[in-house]
């Protein structure tokens, strides 16, 4: 199912309608693949027939998306995550150098020990790593900080696994390259204008 909505991420002929609802279904699953990622805390639970042992999901997750694409992908962790906090921080690609400049930040002020970085595409690799510094000024530990994107380029990848564990990435696909003008190639275009429909 994931290639099957990261297909219709990329056709240019999808509507805004459809790429939305693909966007959000794909985010469901992605969400799902990160929380696996996290220890689990064991649980006894009585079912109508007996005693056995469950876990419970870790509650003390920060969600960290970056302005703007990375709210497309908040809800879905809100579906499961219902009262994580949410920090924002507004990064800004300067088209001429491709290096992201910060315009927002607001972080709570009780940071949970873990946080995870959303935002959909990790192209350089420059927002994501600007994030993660942020978050290490912050306190937390580069294990305990985690990624989720919907589409990189092995340039991205490979600098934003400098930063934080590989392990700790999740991503919906890895695209092998970067144009002239630091676009994912093939990729899916700028998931933002075609997400909020600002082409």
């Amino acid at each position: 199912m994931r290639e099957v909505l990261i297909s219709i991420l990329r056709d240019k002929n999808t509507t805004t309608f459809e790429f939305r609802r693909a966007a959000s279904q794909l985010a469901g699953i992605l969400c799902v693949e990160t929380l696996d990622l996290f220890p689990k805390e064991g649980v006894s639970i009585q079912t109508p027939i007996g005693k056995t042992e469950g876990v419970e999901m870790p509650i003390d997750i920060l969600l960290v998306p970056i302005l703007r694409s990375g709210m497309a992908l908040l809800s879905a962790f809100l579906e499961i995550l219902q009262s994580a906090p949410v920090g924002i921080i507004g990064l800004k690609r300067d088209e001429k150098t491709a290096k992201a400049k910060l315009y927002y930040k607001n972080l709570p002020k009780d940071l949970p020990k873990y946080a995870i970085i959303l935002d959909p595409m990790l192209a350089t690799g420059g927002s994501a790593a600007f994030a993660v510094d942020i978050l290490k000024k912050e306190g937390y530990k580069p294990e305990n900080i985690f990624f989720t994107g919907v589409v990189a380029a092995q340039e991205g990848f490979d600098k934003l696994a400098k930063k934080i564990p590989e392990e700790n990435i999740t991503l919906g696909v890895i695209d092998p390259k970067l144009n002239d003008k630091k676009y994912i190639v093939p990729g899916l275009g700028d998931f933002g204008d075609r997400y909020f429909n600002t082409i």
